[in-house]
């Protein structure tokens, strides 16, 4: 009897020890953390696209883009989404809650095709209700209450005018009867979404917001791609003016866009001619919205910009080199959308313009994409540590840092094929040709057409991977290390799902790369990954790149153990190797 105890308390135990859930490990709350930081998903940080486009122009202009071997992450309908045939005259549809079936006669497989291409629809929306053509969904908010208040609209924007001149004379003179939906009313505001819940049923993924920035309405806009979005695990995104930054609670509500910004170098000095409704904002100001610590907009962490500028003022023509300086600013960005409207006969996009834009389009792009371990761990950081990705340079608005590696110089003059940059002090690197220069000093570097100055700092580790068209079709199992030596430097790569919260909780992988520069080697240290998340890999191959002007009279070891590698134009490449990332390694150049 006493050997059946035995044997079953054993049993027991080893049923327990089997079954008892492994301890999982959650980061701690660092105390830099700014804890309204919320990070959009993971492939808001690729390309985003958006358009004046009915169904089967939105096909083939995503068709398009991928036949240009261009990265597309999402698409959105702009406001002709609700009435295509008529350019979004209204006040008809604006808004009745159905949008437009005639020119949209399927939506669901409009959506389910961008699914099957891993890319994420969209579509338009504002915060009113204008009666005439719209009497049914009118009457029904008015008589729940639902209104803050009603007035009459005589403005043209979509109000039987045009539909991007906002503040032109002409549209519905008379007036059409408007009511601002009340926001602050958590029943109206659940209300609005119960409204708009069929179009996430259909299969769009987010929203983006005109109009207003207004926290409530924000709020309310995003929560709806939060708890409707088929293509996210709560992680939710949506697109707003770059206002109503006075509470630090904006920060919750990701993205923001720099609005309706005019295709002109600056206006202090205007090329064009643009209707008064136009913001005061061309691309060096655009530039200042970033950079500029008295601008409220640098605060926005995920800030984006409509590439190439939105109006593009009095003229059918299109300004080719203000829109290659501009994609080049915008793909070393936080965010990066191409957009504009609809009298702009390229619509933004690059191969439109001119067979060099189209080349220059896809190399930054591509770039980008490389990008994204460096880009999402700067995310993450951004919300951890509480300073954003782009870092300010005192009292010099026109280059910042992408990131404590990388500096940015865009070039905002038109005709400038060089322009003055201040490095820091240090030893910095020319991100194109790998030739470095002292720093604590104002150089003139050069800036042809296809290329803007960017720099890496002595001592940048820059993880980057292979390039893949959506950033969800893309992999870290494969990550390049690239090694700016001349002094000792760090970087943590911070992944995660990308689609949940978990990383609210702690839920997310750390990986602590050290790099020691010594007179005689270069030390290397990858250490064990930390922490976890779901659908996490358990291995990865690491390709090491060390930006320096080599000789063959070295030798390479990966923990203790000789390592083949090539020197190609001084740079050494040292060839790939997988390990456990439970695992640490140690990679030790050797100067002969």
């Amino acid at each position: 009897m006493k050997h059946n105890i035995l044997y079953s308390l054993v049993a027991f135990l080893m049923l327990t020890s089997f079954c008892a859930p492994q301890t999982e490990y959650v980061h701690p709350v660092p105390s830099t953390i700014d804890e309204n930081v919320i990070l959009p998903p993971a492939w808001s940080f690729g390309v985003l696209y958006g358009g004046y486009t009915n169904q089967e122009q939105t096909i083939e202009r995503i068709n398009e883009i991928q036949e240009r071997d261009y990265p597309i992450d999402a698409y959105w309908i702009d406001s002709w989404f609700w009435s295509f045939a008529d350019e979004g005259d209204g006040p008809d549809k604006y808004l009745d809650f159905i949008a437009d079936t005639i020119d949209f006669p399927n939506r669901p497989e409009m959506w389910e095709f961008m699914t099957q291409n891993n890319i994420k629809g969209g579509f338009w929306v504002w915060d009113a209700i204008q009666k005439t053509g719209n009497e049914e969904a009118f009457a029904d908010f008015e008589s729940r209450g639902y209104f803050r208040d009603t007035y009459m609209n005589t403005n043209s924007w979509h109000n039987s005018g045009t539909s991007t001149a906002m503040f032109q004379e002409g549209g519905n003179k008379e007036g059409t009867l408007t009511g601002n939906i009340d926001f602050d009313n958590p029943e109206a505001a659940a209300y609005f979404k119960q409204q708009m819940k069929h179009f996430f049923d259909e299969g769009a993924d987010f929203i983006k917001l005109d109009r207003t920035t207004h926290l409530p309405t924000v709020r309310t806009i995003f929560e709806m791609s939060q708890e409707f979005g088929l293509e996210t695990e709560g992680r939710g995104f949506m697109l707003s003016h770059a206002g109503g930054l006075e509470d630090p609670e904006f920060k919750r509500y990701p993205t923001k866009w720099t609005s309706d910004t005019r295709s002109d170098w600056t206006i202090d000095d205007p090329n064009l001619d643009f209707n008064s409704w136009v913001p005061h904002v061309a691309f060096k100001e655009n530039i200042e919205k970033y950079t500029d610590p008295d601008n409220p907009a640098h605060t926005v962490p995920f800030l984006t910009n409509d590439t190439g500028g939105f109006d593009m003022g009095l003229t059918d023509e299109a300004n080719e080199e203000l829109y290659i300086r501009w994609l080049q600013f915008s793909m070393l960005s936080p965010i990066t959308e191409v957009f504009s409207q609809p009298e702009n006969p390229t619509s933004n996009m690059a191969y439109k313009y001119s067979d060099r834009a189209d080349e220059i389009f896809r190399e930054f792009s591509h770039l980008r994409m490389q990008l994204f371990p460096y880009i999402y761990s700067y995310a993450h950081k951004t919300r951890l540590e509480g300073e954003n990705m782009m870092k300010l340079f005192d009292g010099r608005l026109y280059q910042y840092g992408f990131g404590n590696e990388l500096l940015v110089a865009p070039i905002y003059e038109e005709g400038a094929t060089s322009r003055n940059v201040f490095l820091p002090e240090g030893t910095w690197y020319n991100y194109w040709d790998g030739t470095n220069i002292e720093g604590n000093q104002e150089i003139e570097a050069d800036a042809p057409i296809h290329r803007i100055p960017v720099f890496a700092k002595a001592g940048s580790i820059i993880p980057m991977r292979e390039y893949a068209p959506s950033i969800e079709t893309g992999t870290n199992e494969v990550l390049s290390l690239h090694v700016y030596p001349g002094t000792n430097g760090s970087f943590t790569i911070i992944e995660d799902d990308g689609t949940s919260n978990d990383y609210l909780e702690g839920k997310y992988a750390t990986t602590d790369i050290l790099l020691t520069d010594n007179e005689s080697s270069l030390e290397l240290a990858i250490n064990p990954r930390v922490g976890s998340y779901n659908g996490m890999f358990s291995s990865r191959t690491w390709e090491i790149v060390i930006h320096s002007p080599f000789s063959n009279s070295l030798t390479v070891n990966v923990n203790g153990e000789p390592q083949e590698f090539s020197i190609e134009n001084g740079t050494l490449l040292i060839d790939p190797f997988t390990n456990d990332l439970k695992e640490e390694i140690n990679l030790v150049v050797q100067f002969n």
